[in-house]
């Protein structure tokens, strides 16, 4: 019973530490994750600059395994490349070393809960005002504590050291029999790393029980390795419901670490004895306290190891890109299929960052929406059957279309939405739904347009040339209104916007105009009543499509300052 209670009390350690990097995490996505969303769209194909933008996303979010599955989204939603995906999943996994680092020289230094309560204590101002941004700076300094609270209940709640029991000649006979124990020892990090779905946890824990005696140093190593390992494995579960570019970029990412640590296998006794003798020099000078010893060869390690493969593998990122091209092939037609998912990861939720996921779907329905109703003047005027029947049957197509991006777009953000966001964040998603919807208006619209060309031609109702002329006046303005507001969705400015209200007001100007004229033709009987019924209808609908246009971008306009996509890729 004692054992039990024992594993439970290093079990809820374990999920306060889990809980403080959860919330420091989300609260700096809270602060800068519009920052985050208009860099990464900005990443090229160098991998340098991608493993820079890696190392930096990876180091505020906390943890590989949530900063990969979003690249991993990214990839799916056809934001960035595989290619350029690499360098950043490069540099995420030096920037997961990061923490180690951050609990070294305050977490094993010196006793930080003595600064810990006050520290949560003076936050509690900040995060009682309505300021968002004070609350986000709150919520991480509470973060930051609860998480170096549960690290120290973690080393509390250790047994103490016996030399002689059971679990501590375990693992030091282990780690004297070869590559072999080695090759266990990384796989129960692997293990570790697999439950808890991070590789920074299962690394601090990896540290304290190397640093209270549980273990070696090698053995602490060779789990280190396989715990990188282990934190690939939730991006390429998160790949699972994702297309086969997504597929490639979460294989990569377990490719890299493994190869590293193939690559690593010859190097791993001599880079552990420089680090013993580089560390024993220090002591020796006394440059180093004795309490930071241990912790530090971890943290040189896990960062040590992260460089030398770094250094010898982005050499090989095309071949890495060929390679998964070769083993998950794209069928005719996919390339063009992405889809929006959503992965909240046990660790770190990523719902700040993945609002970009939107971006390009919603460029593709702006697209769907405009090249609808420029098919209506020439279904109206297509005079031959067959031709007609298929234009027709295609706008059909894309309507359909449309509501499917709806309802994908719908269903992304609302998944988002779930989680808290920043203000900046919620104005977005805001902004994000009232597009969706107006341009899901407009397809439907544009399919009631087509309904009502197709009931004149059944019933053989004609237009007068001057009824022509006025409609293809009122559509000339409209297909601008639509011009207009896709040239905002893909780059937006204020002058663009006095440009669109301009076109809605000529819009509205023609549609009083030419009702007024219509309902004055119809006392005089100038045309028979169901010409002048679908002439009316039309422009009444092409009236609304303007107001849709202008919702748009007037929404756009509300949440300029974070929605840049980038949609030149």
């Amino acid at each position: 019973m004692q054992i039990v209670y024992s594993i439970l009390v290093i079990l809820g350690a374990l999920a306060v530490f889990l809980f403080g990097m959860k919330l420091m995490s989300e609260s700096l996505q809270k602060l800068a994750g519009h920052k985050m969303r208009n860099y990464l769209s900005a990443i090229t194909s160098n991998p340098w600059r991608g493993m820079a933008t890696g190392f930096m996303v990876t180091a505020i979010l906390q943890s590989s395994s949530a900063s990969t599955v979003m690249l991993i989204g990214f990839v799916n939603a056809g934001l960035i490349t595989v290619l350029e995906s690499v360098g950043l999943v490069f540099g995420a996994n030096l920037g997961t070393t990061i923490t180690a680092w951050l609990i070294t020289f305050f977490g094993f230094s010196f006793d930080i809960k003595i600064i810990l309560l006050p520290l949560i204590a003076l936050s509690i101002p900040f995060y009682l005002t309505s300021n968002s941004t004070n609350k986000s700076i709150a919520e991480f300094i509470m973060g930051f504590s609860i998480m170096f609270f549960g690290l120290q209940f973690l080393r509390e709640a250790l047994p103490s050291i016996d030399p002689d029991s059971g679990i501590i000649q375990l693992l030091s006979e282990k780690a004297d029999q070869g590559l072999g124990s080695l090759l266990l020892l990384a796989l129960a990090g692997f293990a570790i790393t697999l439950v808890i779905q991070s590789s920074t946890a299962s690394t601090i824990l990896t540290m304290v029980l190397y640093s209270d005696g549980f273990m070696g140093f090698e053995a602490a190593g060779a789990m280190i390795i396989g715990q990188n390992i282990g934190t690939t494995i939730t991006a390429n579960i998160a790949s699972l419901v994702g297309n086969r570019a997504s597929k490639r970029a979460a294989f990569i990412h377990f490719l890299f670490n493994l190869i590293g640590a193939i690559i690593f296998i010859p190097l791993f006794h001599a880079f552990i004895h420089a680090i013993e003798h580089t560390i024993n020099i220090l002591v020796s000078f006394d440059l180093l306290n004795e309490q930071l010893v241990k912790p530090l060869k971890i943290s040189i390690f896990h960062s040590g190891f992260n460089i030398v493969n770094i250094l010898i593998l982005i050499w090989f990122i095309k071949s890495f890109v060929k390679f998964s091209e070769w083993l998950i092939p794209i069928r005719a037609k996919e390339d063009q299929d992405h889809k929006l998912t959503y992965h909240n990861s046990l660790i770190v939720s990523i719902s700040e960052i993945s609002i970009s996921h939107v971006t390009k779907e919603l460029d593709e329905m702006a697209k769907q929406t405009t090249l609808m109703f420029a098919m209506i003047p020439r279904l109206l005027l297509e005079k031959d059957v067959e031709s007609y029947e298929i234009m027709y049957h295609d706008l059909k197509r894309r309507e359909e279309k449309t509501d499917k991006l709806e309802a994908e777009i719908m269903n992304f953000l609302t998944k988002v939405s779930e989680n808290k966001l920043s203000m900046e964040g919620s104005r977005l998603v805001h902004a994000l739904l009232t597009i969706v919807n107006n341009l899901e208006s407009i397809a439907d619209v544009c399919f009631k347009m087509s309904k009502i060309i197709d009931n004149k031609n059944k019933q053989k109702a004609w237009f007068t040339q001057k009824q022509r002329d006025k409609l293809f006046e009122m559509f000339e303005l409209v297909e601008e209104a639509l011009n207009q507001m896709l040239e905002n969705i893909r780059k937006f400015d204020m002058q663009k916007l006095a440009l669109a209200e301009d076109i809605e007001k000529q819009i509205n100007k023609k549609r009083r105009a030419f009702i007024d004229k219509h309902l004055s033709d119809m006392e005089d009987s100038k045309y028979h009543i169901n010409s002048g019924n679908f002439y009316q209808q039309l422009i009444v609908y092409s009236e609304k499509i303007g107001d849709h246009a202008i919702n748009v971008s007037e929404a756009l306009s509300k949440s300029s300052h974070t929605f840049k996509p980038n949609l030149d890729k």
